[in-house]
């Protein structure tokens, strides 16, 4: 690794898919690609179930959650280590974080800063759109993960159009290829026969679960017949639960609880229907996995969704957010299909993925986006 420029990512989790992609296309790029991470044991993160932990070396940082303030010792501590490791250029998702990034250079000039949100409202608060503005000077890049992004950044008036790329994000299509029909992947998790919608999300206010349940109890009063399957746990899990029993719904409604990153294919594989009830999003990944295991997708407006459906073919619906009607009727019509007719939603799934959404394209410009900070 002597005499390649040493880049890193810095997040406040342990990565997903879009991550693992792009340090692997540094490093076969010819980068040195490290992750700092905040209080996170690296044995314990997607990096290593993914085999990278022995390829990628991981930094921590000792943070304690709470406060807004910037804590010092933390930022000595993130100096330090980037003088100490020759770190070049680091991209963090996190206003949070990047302050820290912005401090930092103060100290350690020769450091490019790549700022990549991926979701909605990161900067809707004033505070942060004044600090923004101040911190934007010594940013190199500014990166975004669908026009949704970029449009809501120009209309808040921080940047201009021009200081923003629009870079997809992407999965690993092999990974959900599997060997297996929706039949053995039922049986194998102890599923009930039947049709099947479901959704892969963290149970947060903004997933609007709630409304996934109201129009599925809609889809159920209009004759249809089938199971809701959700994957997931989180702060609005148990609420959801609460109103699957009021909806008296709960025989139909499966909540899987938190499952292993590395079962999401599986659990995609015993579905019919890939619903996605979003009210806030960026680009949700949980869709690019569902649209390249091949699945029909009825999804909201949120962010980076109308990106996906802008195609000229047809493999599912895009409803408004928030509401429960139209996400009825959607489900209605895609359970009405024939089975045949489905499976060519999913077949267009998949060509939309491959089109646009490739880890190719994303390999791709994840190494230009690097090479064009140290070029300029």
């Amino acid at each position: 690794m002597e005499g390649k420029l040493k880049v890193a990512f810095f997040l406040t989790k342990s990565g997903n898919r879009r991550h693992v992609l792009q340090l692997k296309a540094l490093e076969e790029a010819g980068f040195y690609p490290l992750v700092i991470l905040f209080n996170t044991e690296p044995e314990k993160t997607y990096f290593y179930q993914k085999g990278l932990g022995k390829k990628l070396r991981f930094l921590s940082i000792s943070y304690e959650e709470g406060g807004r303030k910037i804590k010092l010792k933390v930022l000595r501590e993130l100096i330090n280590l980037l003088k100490k490791e020759k770190i070049r250029a680091v991209l963090t998702h996190r206003f949070r974080l990047l302050k820290y990034l912005y401090l930092a250079k103060f100290f350690y000039k020769d450091l490019k800063i790549i700022f990549y949100p991926v979701v909605s409202g990161e900067l809707k608060h004033l505070g942060r759109r004044l600090a923004f503005k101040v911190i934007k000077k010594s940013i190199s890049k500014i990166v975004v993960n669908s026009r949704a992004l970029k449009e809501e950044l120009c209309a808040l008036k921080v940047v201009k159009p021009e200081e923003v790329e629009i870079i997809y994000s992407s999965v690993d299509p092999e990974e959900f290829s599997l060997d297996l029909t929706k039949f053995e992947a039922r049986r194998y998790l102890r599923l009930p026969e039947g049709f099947y919608f479901g959704m892969v999300a963290k149970f947060r206010p903004e997933k609007d679960h709630q409304t996934l349940l109201l129009a599925f109890k809609r889809f159920l009063d209009m004759g249809g017949k089938a199971y809701l399957l959700l994957v997931g746990d989180g702060p609005t899990k148990e609420e959801t639960v609460k109103l699957a029993k009021k909806l008296q719904i709960s025989s139909l409604v499966i909540f899987a609880g938190e499952i292993d990153p590395l079962q999401v294919p599986l659990y995609l594989r015993t579905l019919d229907v890939y619903v996605h009830s979003s009210y806030r999003e960026g680009m949700p990944l949980a869709v690019l996995e569902a649209l390249s295991s091949g699945l029909p997708i009825i999804a909201t407006e949120a962010e980076g969704l109308p990106d996906i459906f802008d195609c000229p073919y047809f493999f599912g619906y895009l409803v408004p957010k928030r509401n429960e009607v139209a996400l009825a009727e959607a489900m209605w019509k895609i359970y009405n299909l024939p089975e045949k007719e489905r499976e060519i939603l999913g077949r267009n799934a998949k060509r939309r993925f491959e089109e646009d959404f490739s880890p190719e394209a994303l390999a791709k410009n994840t190494i230009r986006l690097f090479s064009e900070i140290f070029n300029s």
